[in-house]
């Protein structure tokens, strides 16, 4: 885990993994969902997530410092580094 900056009504996260980003964000999905329904915080039938979300391959060093500034510091006034 890079960065990570849990908002109100979404989550932005900079993770090294091994796999694409698409199975990182499906198991945080898949984790976060047990655990709210394990401390009692949603309902069984309650809809927590959208379909997808942004993923985003980050391929050298420079992409990922970037992305790290952004969700840290700069997510409520700039626009998503490309």
């Amino acid at each position: 885990m890079h960065a990570l900056n849990v908002r109100t009504n979404h989550v932005h996260a900079v993770v090294a993994a091994e796999c694409g980003p698409e199975v990182v964000m499906g198991a945080f999905k898949a984790c976060s969902t047990l655990a709210l329904r394990r401390a009692g915080q949603l309902g069984a039938g309650c809809v927590l997530w959208s379909r997808h979300g942004s993923t985003r391959y980050l391929w050298n060093e420079a992409a990922v410092e970037a992305a790290c500034e952004y969700v840290m510091e700069r997510q409520d006034r700039d626009p998503e580094p490309e």
